[in-house]
């Protein structure tokens, strides 16, 4: 993935990046330098953020691993100096990617989570690749945002109560 297309879909982040017309926040890819505060983030979050949100490990050493995959690419919404919103595509070869996004609890209600929904669908679609996701049926919050982000399809049922889905283009 990193030698074929990481540098395609990575071009279509940085594009729409740069569009985002909100100046309270600093949209950007994670350097190796915002890992600890990555960690923070995730640390200072309470118990129940993680309930359905456990795509990776939280530690920092998972952190670095993860930061050093090619195909997984992490970014996130700072105020100033503090995290307030991480997100992250992850892609495959075989020109599908799944989303993932948390906002602080602090900060939920601002809109964010649709912000960067958009984002991450719109720069997948840009680089033609296909946009998936994963989802608790018990979540309901996450389904309500992933559906009024965009149009999506259930692709199947998965195990413990999970559907997988994937966001379609309207015509």
């Amino acid at each position: 993935f990193g030698l074929l297309f990481r540098k395609k879909i990575y071009d279509a982040l940085e594009l729409r990046l740069q569009s985002l017309s909100q100046e309270k926040y600093q949209w950007r890819f994670i350097d190796p330098d915002d890992l600890s505060l990555l960690e923070d983030f995730f640390k200072n979050e309470p118990a129940d953020q993680f309930r359905y949100f456990n795509p990776h490990g939280f530690s920092f050493a998972d952190l670095r691993r993860a930061h050093h995959n090619p195909s997984l690419l992490m970014l996130g919404v700072f105020d100033g100096k503090t995290l307030v919103g991480y997100f992250f595509l992850r892609c495959f070869l075989n020109k599908k990617c799944f989303t993932g996004r948390i906002v602080s609890h602090k900060r939920q209600g601002e809109g964010l989570s649709k912000i960067i929904g958009r984002l991450l669908i719109d720069s997948a679609w840009d680089a033609q690749f296909r946009v998936f996701g994963t989802a608790s049926k018990s979540n309901f919050k996450s389904l309500g945002s992933y559906r009024s982000i965009n149009k999506m399809n259930i692709v199947k049922e998965l195990n413990d109560g999970y559907i997988l889905f994937e966001y379609v283009k309207s015509d």
